[in-house]
């Protein structure tokens, strides 16, 4: 929809925000797995579902000061969803009217129901989550990345896609993923920033709001949701849910569009083009804030939504 892309020399001048500095100091070191409301499995704990990852609550001492962080790394990953790590859930469960909690993790963890299951049904419109990180060494790691989503908890859906990933030189990368018509993803994904500093802390907003609805431009499905991602107090994306790939691809029901809620953020240590990577063991990333809520989402700028029917425009003459 609306992007820009930003370099880290733009972001010098910016204060990495921190909602509540120090949110981890009341958990357990070690796996963060069952902690205030924390997962890295699915309910199932057989050797299918387990998560075995590359994480745990840390405590450090350094230049940013001395307390409890939590690592995580993709020195272990698979293509899994339920079982990766899931945030805890916000109060209220965040979608369209109607819209329900589905998931298919099935009665081990392996089978999946057939057809998927559904859950609570959504409550609020909105949802909101923000995290702030840094290197856990300061320096490149050359394949290290994750993928930061809203999903249902302990599902293998996700509403949104946002990767962070090392360029192995200069710093950080975020990028994004949009479905275009119908759902489909012509591009996977789109560049947002580069070259984010090892060392700062850098903090990540997103907001999605639920729109009733599909748009249709030309007899194509869109979504009209409204995704909007902010970095270090900076407004970066104004984009849409990945409702029109749900609608099109994955119906429960034949004939029925599928209405997908979430309560939850799922960090994913996966990508098709990188392997596990041994080397990162220990390190990775150190988030040192996790928020997730029902916040309302603040409305994009009137440059955004210029942005936005601009682009409608052009779809229509296309």
């Amino acid at each position: 929809m609306s992007k820009m892309q930003i370099s880290v020399a733009s972001l010098t001048a910016c204060v990495a925000m921190s909602a509540s500095a120090g949110v981890f100091d009341s958990y357990n070191l070690g796996s963060i797995d069952g902690q205030n409301g924390w997962t890295t499995r699915d309910n199932f704990t057989t050797s299918v579902t387990v998560g075995n990852w590359d994480q745990g609550v840390k405590q450090v001492n350094d230049a940013n000061g001395n307390r409890k962080v939590w690592q995580i790394s993709n020195a272990k990953q698979s293509t899994t969803y339920s079982s990766m790590p899931f945030s805890f859930t916000s109060s209220q469960v965040a979608g369209e009217t109607n819209a329900a909690l589905w998931n298919n993790r099935g009665p081990n963890g392996s089978s999946p129901y057939s057809p998927a299951q559904y859950g609570a049904y959504s409550a609020t419109n909105s949802i909101y989550s923000s995290v702030s990180f840094r290197s856990a060494t300061g320096a490149a790691q050359a394949g290290l990345g994750l993928t930061w989503s809203f999903s249902a908890k302990q599902s293998t859906v996700r509403m949104s896609y946002l990767r962070i990933q090392d360029n192995g030189s200069t710093g950080f990368d975020l990028l994004y993923s949009d479905p275009g018509a119908n759902g489909g993803f012509a591009s996977p994904s789109v560049t947002l920033a580069t070259g984010l500093s090892y060392t700062q802390l850098h903090t990540i907003e997103m907001g999605l709001t639920f729109v009733d609805g599909v748009s249709n431009v030309g007899g194509s499905i869109y979504g009209n949701d409204i995704f909007t991602i902010r970095l270090n107090g900076q407004a970066l994306y104004t984009g849409t849910s990945w409702e029109a790939y749900y609608d099109n691809y994955e119906r429960i029901t034949t004939g029925t569009p599928r209405l997908q809620a979430v309560d939850s953020v799922l960090f994913r240590v996966n990508n098709s083009t990188l392997g596990g990577t041994p080397g990162l063991t220990g390190n990775g990333f150190y988030f040192e804030d996790v928020v997730v809520n029902n916040s309302a989402i603040p409305a994009p700028g009137a440059a955004a939504l210029v942005a936005m029917a601009g682009l409608m425009a052009r779809r229509r003459r296309g």
